[in-house]
């Protein structure tokens, strides 16, 4: 039967597509937006996000045409794209909400409905559990690569291949779903010790990174993942308060650089007053929305009073944030961006897809886990999503609807294993 598969998969040129575009999308498509010519940036992106989907749709036209009932999770998926034509035809600055949504729609939804047909296959979902377990090991090699290069290069950062520290540590998050996976699957006890030394590993460099909300994701996810083994909880919280208490006597002598992004109280006020901001957008653009990139001006100029953030702190409220464009907060840049039709809808695909991470009581243990390990993932990149708009980096935007992909193939995995 596997000989079978891999007969069929080497037959496959538009999942060999897709498993190349991920890399590059992994290591490269932040470079390319910030450094390539712009023309090519977006032509090559688009070809990584369009190919695979137009492979598919070319070798199944026949059976396509066929379909009587679409699936639900394909409904939402076009109703989302309705709605974010619509986002951009009211938006304010048509030309950035354009971009900016033909970024998001192309390599989220289009790569979302490329694996929830392609997903299918039990080969193909192990496939990209160890493409994301091989370049999770890669980045965190590189990732302590970074850090060693501090000692010659003072503030030099950790960056794994993104713009910035931030979507890095968010990077690891969703590519952690391979190893954590494959680790519940695999029997070999070097092989688990492995995938757990590069977990651990991982953990470390999130915290090397030294951004609060990719630590912060860690910690809820290792919290829920102990609770769940019930006689571990205990011995990992014991674990936190002595890490907690050491980091408080060696408060000091933590580098400038971390301390300055870990304890400052600047941003988190930042974060807190955009929550009004963004109710007065909502308020004012309920339906379709401020527009995907489209500027805050209007509703943050140099008269703003703010609600939460001191009005005599220095510095300013208005000095911090002039000239963003962004929320810092992906469910306000949902609602205030996109507008609340489309947040529904996108709530509408997600709840829908939630019920493949159900448990069912008609199969073994070890495949009843593997949903709850995903969910995990996606717990972890939720909670750190609320400090930055994370999907509106393409790489994350694949790797996130790729993992809802194989959650919509979750029941393929169990009819087969049960």
């Amino acid at each position: 039967m596997m000989k079978i598969e891999v007969r069929k998969l080497k037959e496959d040129p538009s999942f060999l597509a897709y498993c190349f575009f991920t890399l590059f999308m992994i290591y490269f498509s932040t470079s390319a937006i910030q450094t390539w010519p712009n023309l090519w940036a977006q032509i090559t992106i688009s070809v990584a996000c369009i190919l695979p989907a137009l492979m598919v749709l070319a070798k199944n036209v026949s059976h396509i045409a066929q379909i009587k009932e679409w699936p639900i999770e394909i409904k939402f998926v076009l109703i989302i794209i309705a709605l974010g034509i619509l986002n951009v035809y009211f938006s304010e600055d048509r030309q950035a909400s354009l971009k900016g949504m033909g970024l998001f729609l192309m390599s989220g939804m289009m790569v979302f409905s490329f694996t929830f047909f392609t997903f299918r296959s039990k080969l193909r979902q192990l496939i990209f559990l160890y493409l994301c377990t091989i370049c999770f090991f890669t980045l965190i090699i590189f990732g302590l690569f970074e850090f060693a290069q501090q000692i010659n290069y003072p503030g030099k950062r950790i960056l794994l291949f993104s713009s910035n520290p931030i979507p890095a540590g968010s990077l690891l998050i969703l590519l952690s779903s391979g190893p954590i996976m494959l680790f519940a699957q695999t029997e070999a006890r070097w092989g688990k010790n492995a995938l757990l030394l590069s977990l651990i590993v991982a953990a470390l460099i999130i915290i090397l990174i030294g951004q609060r909300g990719p630590i912060l994701a860690i910690l809820i996810m290792a919290s829920i993942w102990a609770a769940q083994r019930n006689k571990r909880f205990g011995i990992f919280s014991l674990i936190i308060l002595i890490l907690l208490g050491i980091g408080y006597q060696f408060r000091d002598q933590i580098p400038i650089q971390y301390k300055n992004q870990l304890i400052k109280t600047e941003t988190v006020l930042v974060r807190l007053e955009f929550y009004n901001v963004a109710w007065q957008v909502i308020k004012d653009k309920p339906f379709f929305g401020l527009g995907f990139n489209a500027p805050l001006n209007r509703y943050i100029s140099q008269g703003y009073q703010p609600k939460f953030y001191p009005p005599n702190r220095k510095p300013s409220f208005y000095s911090i944030i002039r000239g963003v464009e962004t929320f810092d907060n992906m469910a306000l840049f949902f609602l205030g961006g996109m507008g609340g039709l489309f947040t529904l809808a996108y709530l509408g695909l997600t709840i829908c897809l939630l019920k493949f991470l159900v448990p069912s009581g008609t199969i073994n243990t070890k495949i009843q886990k593997q949903p709850i390990l995903v969910l995990l993932v996606l717990v972890g990149f939720f909670v750190h999503s609320m400090t930055f708009d994370s999907l509106r980096y393409p790489h994350l935007n694949w790797i996130f609807h790729s993992l809802l992909g194989l959650i919509a193939n979750c029941h393929a995995s169990r009819s087969e294993n049960s």
